[in-house]
């Protein structure tokens, strides 16, 4: 019953072939990468694993190599993708773990590249944004409303469910508790990863809640709650807090002190205030927690014992990273005893990838925040600059929390879908589409927004 993981491959390319590489990404990607575990996998060797997800985005990949690629536009985030996809798989090579390293280096074309592939040529293409948003947000709210059963109930529903199709496989992925409820992982593997993935949805449903109410009534004094968005920006908000993840709660935090800039009718009084708010709070926060994990771990389980666990990563790791310089460990790398899970993503990639998978990783995250820092210069809606913001936050907000657990599962992919999306909107010029029909002495009841491609 493994094969069924391979199904999405076939509907991917049969929507590449019959209505194009957007359709595919929309209609097929995205279902797949919102609903669909990514811990189970087919098997064939000497072939690669494929999961749900990889299959989907290897039928994405092929379509947009034979349709979109005219298309593309060099940008700098491209030179820093280069060493970053090399680094994944170049010790285990050179050490011989060939086999390891071809498996790593697909994993890694099909994981991020892909995705950032589809973020440069297919989300702004053609009003992509707004239809990709809308998706991404309702089959986030779907998968939050079968989550829940997580939260009450303690056990995962999608991996009760796919367990059947996967009889011989056991992901070890458990449902946590805290508090006395399940910790809702839903179908991206971990509470903290579905943290991550929930922020992102619940950031572009505000966006869309905001967009939605303001073209529909104008003016007009209707209440928002007749404003469907704004059900699934509560929906997510609820999945958000079940998942008992600081680090995404944290994150969204951030992300919406910046995307509040972008609604702002002053906007760089309000950046300055966002900017002094994070200072006077961040600063005094850090040195309080630098106090509170001080001392030994002594009551396991608890959250300044989990707290202590990631301080001690960074003291640990650093000499193990450092051993092996430019390019890392690979794969396989020395575990320090009792420390076996690096839940930082800094440091993994550190210690597996080398500095030069570290910094070309953090590179890709400059690049975008220049990027979508530029266009919020450019935009001329209220509508426009709120979304790019939107984007931004969403990149600080994972920026954060990635130096509290490691990027995995759906959430690598949506981040580099994200690094490709900022490159997109990075290279748009944006116009007022009323002003232009209103200097024409044409009427339009379109949204006012267009994106022109130079």
């Amino acid at each position: 019953m493994e094969v069924v993981a391979i199904i999405p491959l076939f509907v991917c390319l049969a929507v590449v072939f019959t209505q194009g590489t957007q359709a595919a990404f929309q209609k097929v990607v995205l279902p797949v990468m919102f609903l669909f575990p990514t811990y189970y996998f087919l098997a064939a060797r000497p072939l690669p694993s494929l999961n749900f997800l990889d299959s989907a985005l290897l039928g994405l990949g092929v379509g947009v190599l034979v349709y979109d690629l005219p298309r593309w536009r060099f940008s700098r985030a491209d030179l820093w993708m280069v060493p970053f996809v090399l680094s994944t798989a170049y010790t285990d090579y050179t050490k011989g773990r060939t086999t390891e390293a071809s498996f790593t280096m697909f994993n890694t074309l099909v994981e991020a590249v892909v995705p950032y592939m589809a973020g440069k040529l297919l989300m702004e293409y053609k009003d992509g944004r707004e239809e990709a948003s809308r998706r991404t947000v309702w089959l986030m709210v779907i998968a939050a409303v079968v989550s829940t059963i997580e939260y009450f109930f303690k056990f995962n529903p999608f991996g009760r469910m796919w367990n059947h199709f996967f009889p011989n496989e056991w992901s070890g992925w458990v449902t946590q508790i805290r508090w006395g409820f399940g910790r809702v992982a839903g179908p991206f593997a971990q509470s903290e990863l579905a943290g991550i993935v929930f922020s992102f949805g619940f950031m572009l449903a505000i966006w869309l809640a905001k967009r939605e109410y303001e073209e529909r009534y104008g003016k007009i004094k209707i209440p928002e709650r007749l404003n469907r968005p704004k059900v699934a920006v509560g929906g997510l908000l609820v999945i958000l807090l079940m998942t008992q993840a600081r680090g995404p709660w944290i994150g969204t935090g951030l992300a919406l002190l910046v995307a509040s800039i972008g609604r702002a009718k002053k906007p760089m009084a309000r950046a300055i205030l966002v900017v002094g708010l994070l200072v006077g709070v961040g600063v005094p926060a850090y040195v309080i927690s630098k106090q509170w994990v001080a001392g030994p771990r002594t009551d396991y389980g608890s959250e300044r014992e989990t707290a202590q666990y990631r301080a001690e990563l960074v003291d640990n790791y650093i000499p193990v990273a450092e051993a092996k310089g430019a390019w890392g460990w690979g794969q396989i790398f020395p575990r320090i005893h009792g420390q076996t899970s690096i839940d930082n993503e800094y440091l993994f990639l550190w210690v597996t990838q080398g500095w030069i998978g570290a910094i070309s990783f953090m590179l890709l995250q400059l690049e975008a925040a220049i990027a979508l820092l530029g266009a919020a210069g450019r935009v001329k809606t209220v509508q426009d600059r709120h979304f790019v913001l939107t984007l931004f936050g969403v990149l600080v907000g994972i920026a954060f929390t990635i130096a509290t657990v490691f990027l995995g599962a759906q959430s690598y992919p949506l981040f580099f879908l994200l690094i490709g999306w900022s490159q997109a909107v990075g290279t748009s010029r944006f116009t007022d589409k009323r002003k232009m029909a209103t200097k024409s002495g044409k009427a339009t009841g379109e949204p006012a927004l267009m994106r022109v491609y130079s």
